[in-house]
């Protein structure tokens, strides 16, 4: 199926209060005007959507789904749908909307009888308290980074000199594996749970993302297991650490796949090497990897695994943030990544963390993405 740019709503029929439409094409931030046209529908109706000739929904077209549905709900309008493809069903249930998904004459959050993670509904409109630290006054900021993959570390310690040399200011770099210190930490670039969780709990401000680059999962077996990953019942599995995107996003695949993820034995290994490194070891019989991190892999480590599914659900992505004293500086150091492609040197560190740029990241993306960290890993 080729893509499309456009998206469109298509009314099949209007009988006894009783309207099924089928959406066709990506639902993604352009496919907002059409949506509004929904708010047509009049109160306590039943309403069906067909999402057979749906292509892709992102962050923000799921963003502007769940504020179709809040809208319907107030007017007591009852909602299905129905004939949606595994990675859109995935996001459903990832985002608590599998509640609406129309099986065998009634909704449910477990199409195909799979196994749901957490049945509770999402707690997005809870308001969070933020607890905010007094900041601390250092002669130098300090920037934190969680890598996509260890061949990028080079082109981000270029990355620091190069903001160091415009931003006018002294920043100390380094790398972690793990939820940084909020009290020690000015700059960030994080994985979208541990970014969500300084947001959420410390007042970070999210200022930029990577453009076209979204956090997908491969899940993993060794090179000479030719089983396909439905088989793979009760099974060891490896992963870098149980509150990540990664581990939500490869439990969903499993469980879509027919398997129920809470029979798995899962160790957490720490890093995404360590997880290969237990696989190939024959201590796992399965690893859910970041796909970036299973592209950059050696082509002696790759030899000695094989890839049994991946996602697509063009739902997370890596947030650079920065620390809610620093609002001044978030302005500068945006104008400073996006202007990145504009000047050789720029390009050159842009290639060398495998980024293709920068943009700012809709309000949509960041109110799912907070959802589902409230959801599933608080």
């Amino acid at each position: 199926m080729s893509m499309t740019n456009t998206f469109t709503i298509q009314q099949i029929s209007s009988d006894n209060n009783s309207y099924l439409y089928k959406l066709i094409g990506s639902i993604d931030a352009q496919a907002d005007a059409i949506l509004a046209t929904l708010a047509s529908v009049p109160a306590n109706s039943y309403v069906l959507l067909d999402f057979s000739l749906v292509e892709r929904v992102n962050s923000m077209g799921l963003s502007l789904l769940l504020k179709v549905f809040e809208d319907w709900e107030r007017q007591k309008i009852r909602i299905e749908v129905q004939h949606l493809d595994r990675m859109v069903s995935m996001l459903f249930k990832i985002t608590g909307l599998g509640r609406f998904i129309k099986t065998d004459g009634k909704t449910s959050d477990s199409a195909n009888g799979t196994a749901v993670l957490s049945p509770q509904p999402p707690r997005h409109l809870e308001t969070k308290a933020v607890s905010v630290s007094t900041p601390v006054a250092h002669d130098k900021l300090n920037f934190v980074a969680s890598l996509q993959s260890g061949q990028q570390l080079t082109g981000w310690y270029l990355l620091n000199t190069y903001l160091q040399r415009r931003m006018k200011k002294a920043i100390h770099f380094e790398q972690t594996a793990d939820t940084p210190n909020s009290n020690a930490t000015d700059l960030l670039f994080a994985r979208p749970f541990e970014a969500s969780q300084m947001i959420i709990q410390h007042g970070f401000i999210p200022i930029m993302r990577p453009i076209n680059e979204t956090d997908e999962v491969v899940i993993l077996t060794r090179a000479d297991d030719d089983r396909e990953l439905g088989s793979y019942n009760g099974v060891s599995v490896s992963t870098a650490a149980e509150g990540s995107f990664v581990y939500l996003l490869g439990r969903f695949l499993c469980d879509e796949n027919g398997l129920d993820s809470t029979k798995f034995n899962f160790d957490f290994a720490g890093n995404e090497i360590k997880s290969l490194q237990s696989l190939i070891r024959k201590k796992c019989d399965l690893v859910f990897m970041l796909k970036k991190t299973f592209e950059s892999l050696s082509s002696f480590s790759r030899n000695n695994v094989r890839k049994l599914d991946e996602s697509q659900t063009n739902f997370a992505c890596h947030l650079f943030c920065v620390a809610p004293h620093l609002q001044v500086e978030g302005e500068l150091l945006a104008d400073i990544l996006i202007g990145m492609p504009n000047d050789e040197q720029g390009q050159q560190i842009l290639e060398d963390i495998q980024v293709e740029g920068w943009i700012k990241p809709e309000a949509g993306e960041l109110k799912m993405l907070q959802m589902v960290y409230n959801r599933y890993a608080v």
